[in-house]
């Protein structure tokens, strides 16, 4: 298998030509004997020829057993880092990259393998005159389908035919001929004079759209052939033979006028696709080429089959290598020796009428006779292959590949042995490169013929696999096309035919050999340090250790002994006690209780003993007669807390338990006993409890010492380390409740409520200061909370309203319902303000218009502008308000509405959520006060039914990595399944129900495009799923939901490309929240940037380094001044402080 090539960002385009290539023997030879001379040539760095020797050094003797990557080239080419995430195309590189291997060096291979010559004429028609001139080219780029020109070229024939057609100059466009000294009638032209030994061809696949003027693809159907005959197009225009061709477009025309008619009979069968469908086994039966009838394999005869078809492949064998002796020879091929196999298309009427299950299938019975005397045992070995493909094993698939590879091998040779009489330009197709995608971005990827083994293989950046020949029948393109992208072939090399070429591989100049091996040994060397360097950080470890009233962190390694540990603590820790009087031991730091021990484990690594980073150890001392205090896995703290009357909360520093180390074999009896002991109650007045954390219980303890329970051990009752246990005396009342069940269930429902003064006015953007603060009971009602306090303010209960939380908060009207209702559990803020309390069912709204914002976001924006406050009533139906508000903002604000052209819509901070119906009534509504309401304004009446959803669709284009805008609205039923969905976004994008994936964004305020691809989502296929739109996975249950649709063709294998898009825009941009303002909307279009490989050469190194050293000479005589300059400041400095301190000292004598 051969090497791939790393995609560095955007370069798939340079992978597949590089990858052809490396695969054409030809090049690749010229190329290892290109020697590199550095008295000539820049350093290796910058040198391409050298840098692509390395590149494919590397990849044909397969070092790293791995894809490899085109840095060094990449390098040599003087691009930078953003260059490579450029998209370009294939053809344009290789002429770029021909023209820099060129500029590079003297010896031109290039010219030699690609430079073909041709003449551009002009003939007068009137003295047969002609005006020529001579060119040369290196590859041809032909026209595929031009809707401008009317031309469509179906095959590879008709596009070269039409190439040199030459166009007639007549009328105001006619031709001044100096030989008649006048104007005239002329034919202006193109033909072939001599061809490369590599003939290379574009075909174009890109033109102007005339109705949008932008650039489409077009992936229109296209044969070419295996073996190309040029002999015929060196000919003279006239003389030139090409059989006429169908008439796709009137087919196509004919094709879907039928299908129009099925469909209005209710007939939905699809002509365009049954044209090309698979034929069913009994019309596969009638197109048998074959008097033998297929013989199908049972299990039994497995044994049989397999000696059949391994007799099969040795006549194979035999036929082809007597073909390869005899290709150098005199003889002659006729039908004779190796008849016509219809699996070879040589002409552009075959690969048009090619029956599907060649493209696509494996239909072998159309492989024809293969020779004299094999049509008995191989066609029977084929057909039984055929018959027997589900239970054939990987060894006999391999064996019929190889028969089919072997055949249509035979096949070429035969038709190049065939056309060579006609002359010597017969070609080979060899490479086709693929582009796969539309006008605007795409991938590329190569099919490659091995001129080692006859092999054809897929190329696609750094994944190689072995691929059948019929696999480039798929590449033609689409015979009826639907959609201006898809894969198709775009770039083809043909190799000159005739000559024997060498399977071996071209040999290498051992000084590359050399430099790879030493590469390969550092970087052998770097993985290795990198992985010692790993281990090394995983072996570091951070143990707290405490002793006595210390508390350290000391580095270690987790292979120390624990010896080795303990040494390093006391060290550490200064401690002078001998190595017998100390120990190493776990800790409980929270509790402060020493734990396991490690007695006879001093030669343990701190790996073995469970030691992690952390861990907390205890360093424990003795004297040199005491021992140490064996230590207890069944011993456990329990924390046991004891009732008391003035007991106010049930946090631990209120509670002060008390702590009983005891055994977990103890039984309960036992454990009651110590309690007993230790603080005198009873056993029989003993209540021990636990508290029950099972969620909606109605008892929140459960007793652990009822008498069943006396005999169990506390390891039974799973009370574990560090419980908290509840002890009360038992009361003389048995039917009254505990004291601490009653404290839980007061302490479940305690709610710790702040308020503030209302008399205090405030600012309009200031927050009320909540400093009063009230215990109560939330199962107790409103009325009871506002009578409290309006006592402790000392106000009138009727002069001030509550609202929840805030200023803005919805004021609390209906009193009679509990404080728990209002939001309240634990704790709770409630805003007061003077005022008179609002009547129940009143509520005072904010007013504001709006609808989908207008500028471009990745996610649904929302435009909103503030209209007035009203009050609504809340018995009044959702119609009724629709005609109020039109009535309002008339009068207020001059803008008349007619309230069948609007949507009412509740507002959540800057999103527009819930519709309101016309028959709703709004009562039934959550409402409250100071809740925005907007109108939405329509341009028709609005669609949206009272059982329906309102959300919004965009689509999704891989590709182009963009989102259609503006979002479409979508109404769904809640009953709808994700197949019904699927008809509605097929109508709305007019998509192929069959390709339609989509997804639910959950988090619509923080969504951008880029996670499209950093996160993972869970894309639904839509049609026949039956997953109801309201339940799992997308849950649409409230109206604004946000859905991204795809079509499931457009998406590449390998999100290579995407990853390294978004990464580039995640780099750029410093603030995450503003990376959907950097990428690119869908109405700016890319700009192309022209592809560019800078050539360094030997003077412009030399040129380089005379500018850098000139520089540097500045710079140094730049220093020196300053430095000379330096000490004179200073003795200036000097001799002013000298001046100073002469004038001080006069000074002073004349003082004196």
């Amino acid at each position: 298998m051969y090497c791939g090539l790393n995609n560095l960002g955007n370069t798939c385009y340079m992978n597949s030509l590089l990858q052809t290539l490396f695969m054409t023997r030809q090049f690749r030879e010229a190329l290892f004997k290109w020697k590199y001379d550095e008295t000539k040539h820049p350093k290796k760095e910058d040198c391409i020829p050298y840098q692509l020797q390395y590149l494919f050094t590397k990849m044909q003797e397969g070092y790293e057993n791995r894809a490899v990557d085109a840095r060094g080239l990449v390098r040599s080419f003087q691009w930078d880092p953003q260059e490579s995430f450029a998209q370009h195309d294939v053809q344009e590189f290789c002429r770029v990259l021909f023209d820099a291997i060129q500029q590079s060096d003297d010896q031109d291979f290039i010219t030699r393998l690609y430079q073909s010559h041709s003449q551009s004429y002009v003939q007068c028609l009137k003295c047969q005159s002609e005006s020529v001139s001579n060119e040369v080219f290196l590859d041809l780029s032909l026209t595929v389908k031009s809707d401008f020109l009317n031309v469509y070229n179906e095959s590879l024939e008709r596009a070269l035919y039409y190439y040199i057609k030459p166009e007639k100059l007549d009328g105001d466009n006619k031709y001044f001929c100096q030989n008649c000294n006048d104007k005239t009638d002329a034919l202006k032209g193109f033909r072939l004079k001599a061809l490369s030994d590599i003939l290379t061809i574009q075909l174009n696949r890109f033109e102007l759209d005339m109705n949008t003027f932008e650039r489409k693809k077009v992936n229109d159907y296209v044969s070419f052939p295996f073996v190309l005959d040029m002999n015929n197009f060196l000919k003279p225009y006239d003389q030139i033979l090409i059989e006429d061709h169908p008439d796709l477009l009137e087919e196509r025309e004919r094709l879907k006028i039928q299908y129009e008619q099925e469909k209005s009979q209710g007939c939905f069968s699809d002509p365009l696709r049954r044209k090309n469908r698979k034929p069913s086994p009994d019309e596969r039966v009638q197109k048998v080429h074959f008097d033998d009838t297929p013989q199908i394999v049972q299990p039994d005869d497995k044994a049989q089959f397999k000696k059949q078809l391994l007799e099969a492949h040795q006549e194979f064998q035999q036929k082809f290598q007597s073909l390869k002796s005899n290709n150098t020879s005199s003889t002659q091929f006729t039908s004779q020796t190796i008849p016509n196999n219809p699996n070879l298309i040589l002409t552009a009427d075959e690969a048009y009428d090619i029956d599907s299950d060649m493209l696509f299938g494996n239909n072998l019975d159309n492989l024809g006779d293969l020779g004299e005397g094999t049509t008995a045992n191989t066609v029977k070995a084929l057909k039984e292959v055929q018959g027997s493909a589900k239970t054939q094993n990987y060894e006999e698939k391999e064996i019929q590949e190889r028969i089919e590879n072997e055949s249509h091998n035979l096949s070429v040779k035969q038709k190049i042995q065939e056309l060579l009489q006609n002359g010597p330009n017969v070609y080979e197709l060899y490479s086709v490169m693929i582009h796969s995608g539309g006008a605007l971005g795409g991938h590329y990827y190569a099919y490659v013929k091995s001129f080692e083994n006859g092999d054809w293989y897929c190329f696609n950046d750094s994944t190689v696999s072995k691929i059948s020949w019929k696999t480039i029948l798929s590449m033609f393109g689409d015979k009826y096309p639907k959609y201006n992208m898809g894969s198709s072939a775009y770039f083809l090399m043909y190799r000159r035919a005739g000559e024997e070429l060498s399977t071996q591989k071209p040999q290498i100049q051992e000084h590359l050999k050399e430099a790879i091996a030493k590469e390969i040994q550092e970087q052998k060397e770097r993985e290795e340090k990198w992985e010692r360097e790993k281990k090394e950080r995983e072996m570091e470890l951070k143990i707290r250790c405490f002793y006595k009233s210390n508390d350290v962190v000391i580095k270690t390694r987790k292979d120390t002994l624990l010896k080795d540990f303990k040494l390093q603590v006391r060290q550490e820790l200064n401690v002078q006690e001998d190595d017998e009087n100390t120990r190493i031991r776990f800790y409980n730091s929270n509790d402060k209780i020493p734990q396991e021990t490690f007695t006879n484990k001093e030669n343990e690594t701190l790996q073995c003993l469970y030691f992690n980073d952390y861990k907390s150890v205890l360093l424990e001392t003795k004297a040199p007669h005491e021992q140490f205090e064996e230590y207890d896995p069944h011993l456990m703290l329990i924390k046991l807390c004891v009732w008391r009357n003035d007991i106010e909360s049930l946090d631990e520093s209120e509670l002060k338990p008390l702590k009983f180390f005891i055994r977990d074999d103890k039984t309960v009896d036992q454990f009651m006993d110590a309690i007993t002991q230790r603080l005198g109650v009873p056993k029989d007045k003993q209540i021990i409890l636990q508290k029950n954390w099972i969620n909606g219980a109605t008892n929140y303890s459960i007793r652990i010492n009822q008498q069943y329970q006396l005999e169990f051990t506390l390891y039974d009752l799973k009370i574990g380390r560090n419980v908290t246990l509840y002890l009360e005396e038992k009361q003389d009342d048995a039917n009254l409740p505990l004291n601490w069940d009653q404290k839980f269930e007061c302490e479940k429902h305690k709610c710790r409520v702040t308020f503030n003064d209302p008399r205090k006015n405030l600012l309009p953007l200031e927050s009320p200061d909540y400093c009063f603060e009230l215990q109560i009971d939330n199962r107790k009602t409103m009325k009871e909370l506002k009578e409290k306090m309006s006592d402790f303010l000392g106000i009138d209960i009727d002069s001030f309203i509550v609202k929840k939380s805030n200023r803005y908060g919805e004021e609390i009207k209906d009193l009679s319902t509990t404080i728990k209702n209002n939001q309240a559990i634990g704790r709770a803020a409630f805003c007061l303000m003077m005022g008179k309390p609002s009547t129940k069912g009143v509520y005072k709204i904010k007013v504001g218009m709006g609808g989908i914002s207008q500028k471009y976001s990745d996610t649904i924006d929302f435009e909103y502008q503030d209209l007035f406050e009203m009050e609504i009533n809340s018995e009044w139906y959702v119609k009724e308000l629709k005609e109020k508000l039109c009535q309002k903002v008339e009068e207020t604000k001059q803008i008349t509405l007619q309230p069948n052209l609007i949507r009412l819509r509740y507002k959540v901070n800057t999103k527009l959520s819930q519709v309101y119906h016309n028959d709703q009534l709004l009562k039934n509504l959550r409402l409250f006060d100071n809740q925005t309401i907007v109108i939405e304004k329509l341009e028709k009446e609005d669609e949206i039914k009272e059982n329906q959803l309102l959300g919004y669709v965009r689509f999704y284009n891989p590709k182009d990595f963009t989102l259609s805008f503006p979002p479409s609205e979508i109404f769904l039923n809640s009953t709808d399944t994700m197949h019904d969905t699927s008809v509605v976004i097929s109508n709305l994008f007019n998509i192929n129900q069959d390709a339609i994936e989509a997804i639910k964004i959950n988090n619509i305020f923080s969504f951008t495009i880029t996670d499209l691809v950093t996160a993972s989502f869970d894309w639904q296929l839509l049609k026949f799923n039956e997953n109801v739109v309201s339940k799992g996975p997308w849950f649409l249950l409230k109206d604004s939901y946000f859905i991204i649709v795809r079509d499931a063709r457009e998406v590449p294998k390998d999100m290579t490309e995407l990853r390294q898009k978004v990464d580039e825009i995640l780099a750029k941009s410093s603030d995450p929240a503003k990376i959907q303002q950097k990428i690119p909307m869908q109405s700016i279009k890319p700009k192309e940037k022209a592809l560019k490989i800078t050539v360094v050469k030997k003077q412009d190194e030399q040129q380089k380094s005379e500018e850098q050293q000139k520089q540097e000479e500045l710079q140094k005589q730049e220093d020196e001044q300053q430095g000379n300059q330096q000490p004179k400041e200073d003795q200036l400095e000097n001799k002013g402080g000298i001046q100073e301190n002469t004038n001080e000292t006069s000074k002073d004598e004349q003082k004196d």
